[in-house]
């Protein structure tokens, strides 16, 4: 099914001290390999709840994700579930929480049995994953997501950059700017396996007359690709008119890079935000981060950055974070092509790091466990949104500048340019019906246009 957790639909079972014992045992079974962690259970309700996947309940928290095989009466009070992969969350999500996400008439499967609407899994699927990360591979196999069989270094190369052009859609805070279908057609798919890039690259192709460009109608921003860059662009625009024009760039064959650079430009604030992936790798049975000389030299590069990009003048519109560097350590071990969505990550200013790195014990690795106070994936894109964070006041020099600098790094770049003339309020759910300017509803339904820009 195509579209990130577009179209993935949950239901929900409410857990009793009868069966509570019973799921912790399947599903601890299946997190330590001794078993599949399926088993045949029943819960109080009375409602057919037809979805692939479950959320089980219990005192409150959403405390196991499973697909469904089966459903079928018990008696009179239960209903019986043959269940796929229990899986148990790391860390359980108050239904308190999900609610507040949710308008009233979305919540009613949180009050008894029943199923989500599938705007309201979305934002619930969104929620756990945030929270528990490594949970969209459980979530992946219980859908049946598409996961390209590529060799590892290629494969984590072109989920990083997925995941850029969903980061970069979401800092928009426009949700219908993100094509319902995926960021590839279905041929595009089809011979990812033969290309260095997630997106097809558009051979000999120089931007001219590019709708992103001010002062230089023959550059981009005021970067010029060299005759061996690698380059795709591709333009995204809502029903309200606010668009995303997209850039990857890459200058080194796809064996010998050495990450994704993601820059995100806001035209009618002049303002921009840099964040640097870092990788998550199977270490020991630990999925960490090692922090080696280059870790190092790289935080170097981006403070120098962040001292040039300091507000001058007094006055200028206000940041939580003024400085661009950021840095998002995720795990890359699946290329879900058809999602839209953001993977979970430990998102932090450069400067938070630095610190965290600069105590007396620095550590040799960064994981889940040892560095707990960082933003999610989600909270991090809803600051960017606002106007929180990034820069103020950067004139686009600076952008083709780095470009230029990340490129020599021998790093991929995506660059994300953001034009809201409405400038309307960010939001993260997808209105279903637009009103007119007459205040009728308008049978237009929102959505995104994606275009090559030549």
């Amino acid at each position: 099914m195509r579209g990130g957790t577009m179209g993935r639909q949950l239901g929900t079972v409410f857990a009793d001290d009868t069966v509570i014992n019973h799921l912790r045992d399947v599903a601890d079974g299946r997190a330590i390999g001794h078993e599949d962690g399926d088993s045949k259970i029943s819960f109080l309700g009375t409602e057919r709840v037809s979805a692939p996947v479950v959320l089980v309940l219990y005192q409150g928290s959403v405390q196991f994700v499973a697909g469904v095989y089966e459903e079928n009466r018990a008696d009179d009070l239960r209903w019986m579930f043959q269940l796929r992969r229990l899986t148990r969350l790391r860390r359980p999500v108050e239904v308190s929480r999900l609610r507040v996400e949710l308008r009233t008439d979305q919540q009613r499967p949180f009050a008894k049995q029943g199923r989500l609407t599938p705007k309201a899994s979305e934002t619930v699927l969104r929620i756990l994953v945030d929270e528990n990360p490594g949970l969209e591979h459980v979530l992946g196999a219980l859908y049946g997501i598409r996961d390209i069989d590529l060799p590892v270094p290629r494969k984590e190369a072109l989920a990083e950059e997925r995941d850029s052009l969903a980061t970069l859609c979401a800092f928009t805070g426009a949700p219908d700017l993100a094509p319902a279908g995926g960021f590839l057609a279905e041929d595009e798919i089809g011979d990812i396996h033969d290309r260095d890039s997630f997106l097809p690259p558009m051979y000999g192709v120089t931007p001219r007359e590019d709708p992103m460009v001010e002062h230089d109608a023959n550059t981009f921003l005021g970067w010029s690709r060299k005759s061996n860059d690698r380059l795709a662009v591709r333009l995204f625009e809502d029903s309200y008119g606010r668009t995303l024009e997209i850039m990857n760039v890459n200058r080194w064959p796809i064996e010998t890079r050495l990450g994704t650079d993601l820059i995100y430009y806001h035209r009618q604030r002049h303002s921009f935000v840099l964040v640097q992936y870092k990788r998550l790798v199977l270490d020991d049975q630990r999925w960490r981060c090692r922090v080696d000389s280059h870790f190092h030299d790289q935080l170097e590069v981006m403070r120098a950055l962040d001292a040039r990009c300091h507000p001058q003048y007094p006055g200028s519109d206000y940041r939580m974070v003024p400085t661009p560097s950021f840095v998002k350590i995720c795990r890359l071990d699946s290329l879900d092509v058809d999602s839209t969505s953001m993977i979970s990550g430990m998102c932090m200013p450069r400067e938070q790091v630095a610190r965290y790195l600069d105590r007396p014990e620095s550590p040799k690795y960064l994981d889940q466990d040892t560095f707990k106070d960082h933003l999610t994936s989600t909270m991090f894109a809803q600051l960017v949104a606002v106007g929180a964070v990034g820069t103020v006041g950067v004139a686009t020099e600076l952008i083709k500048a780095e470009i230029e600098s990340s490129l020599r790094q021998q790093k991929s770049v995506s660059l994300g340019v953001f034009s809201d003339t409405t400038r309307r309020r960010p939001s993260w759910s997808s209105a279903s019906r637009r009103r007119s300017r007459s205040g009728k509803a308008s049978s237009r339904q929102p959505d995104s246009r994606q275009a090559p820009l030549w």
